[in-house]
């Protein structure tokens, strides 16, 4: 079995957030990405849950997986937009079966 080589960016945003970290994966030639929704966690800031009333509080988990360059370059491009917010970047490494896919 062959695999490749990727990074994989989990970003994890206040919901106001997530179009525009989706911009710029796109803006950055991102082939693909997934959103999740997130319903509760605990951080530097304290314990959060997303609110059942509103959507106050609200988190989104943003999963792509690229090549190394592509993945550093996206990262430079949200260290600006991500810096007052309530926001995780973490870069990891993957093997993928499909490399064309990425």
């Amino acid at each position: 079995m062959e695999t490749h080589l990727r990074k994989r960016l989990d970003i994890i945003v206040e919901a106001p957030l997530q179009r525009r970290v989706t911009e710029v994966l796109e803006a950055k030639g991102v082939r693909g990405y997934t959103v999740l929704r997130c319903l509760a966690g605990k951080g530097h800031g304290g314990v959060w849950q997303e609110g059942e009333i509103s959507s106050a509080g609200a988190m989104r988990m943003i999963v792509s997986i690229m090549p190394e360059t592509q993945a550093r370059q996206v990262l430079e491009e949200l260290q600006s937009l991500l810096g007052d917010y309530a926001a995780i970047a973490t870069l990891s490494d993957v093997e993928v079966l499909r490399g064309e896919h990425f």
